[in-house]
C-alpha cells in the first residue's frame, strides 16, 4: 500500500529537514464506503490509488500518508441514487481531500482527474460511483502536532535552513 507502517511517527526534526524548501501541503484523505462492499484488498488499492494521485498531481512525498478510512453501515451512509446525469451505486465512494490551500486550480482540475482516473482504475468501479471533495484550507487550521499550527511550524523549518 503505502511504505509506511500503519501508525508510523513521522519526527518533526525530520519532516524541517526533509519539507524545509518546499510547500507543504499536508493532504488529509477521507475515504467513504458502504459497509461490506468492499474488502481489504480493495480498501487498500483504493488508498493506494488516493496516494499515487496526490504523489503525482501535487508533488507530496511518499511519506505525507493521513487517511481515514469509513465503512458505513446502509443507514449511515445516504445518497441519492443518481444526480446531475450521474448514477450511483453501492459501491459509490464519497471521498474528500483537505490540503493546505495554495493549488493552483489548474492543479486542482488536475487533481480531481487523477483521482478519478486511479481510483476507479483500482476500485473496479463506473466513473460516476466517485465523487471527490478537494477543501483547501489556510495552513494555520493545521497542527502537525504539539499545538504548533503548520503556517508556523513551516516558517520554522525554513528558518533553521538558513
Amino acid at each position: 500500500m503505502h511504505n509506511l507502517k500503519q501508525n508510523a511517527v513521522i519526527s518533526p526534526a525530520l519532516l524541517s529537514d526533509r519539507h524545509a524548501d518546499k510547500e507543504i501541503h499536508m493532504p488529509i484523505s477521507t475515504i467513504h464506503v458502504l459497509e461490506g462492499r468492499y474488502d481489504e484488498r480493495r480498501l487498500r488499492k483504493v488508498s493506494a490509488g488516493v496516494q499515487d494521485a496526490l504523489i503525482r498531481v501535487q508533488k507530496v512525498t511518499a511519506d505525507d500518508v493521513f487517511q481515514i478510512i469509513h465503512e458505513l453501515p446502509r443507514h449511515r451512509f445516504f445518497h441519492t441514487p443518481s444526480y446531475l446525469g450521474m448514477k450511483y451505486s453501492d459501491d459509490f465512494i464519497l471521498l474528500e481531500v483537505a490540503s493546505v490551500s495554495g493549488l493552483p486550480k489548474e492543479t486542482r482540475l488536475a487533481m480531481l482527474k487523477e483521482l478519478n482516473a486511479r481510483i476507479v482504475a483500482e476500485a473496479g468501479i463506473p466513473p460516476d460511483d466517485l465523487m471527490i471533495h478537494l477543501s483547501p484550507d489556510p495552513a494555520e487550521n493545521y497542527s502537525f502536532g504539539q499545538a504548533t499550527s503548520a503556517k508556523r511550524r513551516m516558517a520554522s523549518a525554513r528558518l533553521m535552513r538558513t
